[in-house]
């Protein structure tokens, strides 16, 4: 049964709750911190709430946006000013395992992933219907990773939870191999491309202890379209935005989302020339 395997896992998933890319080149200084309008709809007998975010001008794109576990949208808007930077709306439920909740309404992890896949159906049909016609990516971050790519043809071995819109997921970190729920079978169902941001010490003591993790990532999804940004130093926090490297990471991360999301030709030729560099060594597949 399904909930007895994230039972197994729920002490591996507790480090997810870490807290302490013709184009134009993306912007390596955020403009002004976009300003969310918050959404509440019905799931499952609960109430979801979403923030969107928009872009000054007409939105190019939208990205549904995971949140860490105990984390919130909120804690991600260095990585959302910049994509809407970029012309990007975001769409970012705040999951059930929030610590925004009170202690009496949080779930815990277990519980949390089944409501995260419901928060992922539920985001993205309220997506569809704020900008009908606009094409859909993902972006998640450590256990957040999971569910966007979860979006994105992963684990449908599992949950078969895919978003047929999903052009495209980018994702900061991972919440590592879980036992029973990340196995390589499930990461061979993901069917759109993907982008990895980690870094060479992106560890969580006693949880994740050796990189390579989220390497396996990259390294076991169907070959092509895959793309491995590691940024030396970086940490499980480098999301935050206060980590050298921050900036090069989210150009390459606007370049693979214009590439792949919007479908930018000149963005997808900048992406395949970009080449391992200073903090950041550069992998494709």
């Amino acid at each position: 049964m399904l909930k007895s395997r994230f039972l197994s896992a729920a002490l591996v998933l507790s480090l997810c709750a870490c807290t302490t890319g013709t184009a134009s080149p993306p912007q390596s200084v955020a403009d002004a911190p976009a300003a969310a309008t918050m959404m509440t709809v019905p799931v499952d007998g609960r109430e979801l709430r979403i923030s969107v975010f928009r872009p000054v001008e007409a939105p190019r794109g939208v990205l549904f946006l995971s949140h860490g576990a105990g984390g919130s949208p909120e804690m991600m808007r260095p990585l959302i000013d910049r994509l809407v930077g970029a012309g990007f709306s975001v769409v970012a439920p705040l999951h059930r395992d929030s610590m925004t909740y009170p202690a009496q309404d949080r779930e815990d992890l277990q519980s949390a992933f089944a409501t995260r896949i419901a928060d992922l159906q539920a985001t993205s049909a309220v997506a569809d219907r704020l900008f009908p016609g606009l094409p859909y990516g993902g972006v998640g971050y450590s256990y957040g990773s999971l569910f966007a790519l979860i979006g994105g043809g992963a684990l449908s071995d599992m949950v078969g939870a895919s978003v047929p819109a999903m052009k495209a997921v980018a994702t900061f970190s991972s919440p590592g191999l879980i036992p029973g729920v990340v196995t390589d079978a499930g990461l061979q169902g993901v069917s759109v491309p993907t982008l990895m941001i980690t870094g060479t010490r992106d560890v969580v003591t006693s949880f994740i202890p050796d990189p390579a993790a989220h390497v396996h990532y990259f390294e076991n999804e169907p070959t092509g379209g895959r793309y491995l940004a590691i940024v030396d130093g970086a940490s499980h926090d480098f999301v935050y935005g206060q980590e050298p490297g921050y900036d090069a990471a989210i150009d390459i991360t606007v370049r693979f989302l214009q590439a792949y999301v919007l479908g930018d030709g000149a963005a997808l030729r900048m992406l395949n020339d970009t080449e391992s560099g200073g903090l950041i060594e550069f992998r494709r597949r």
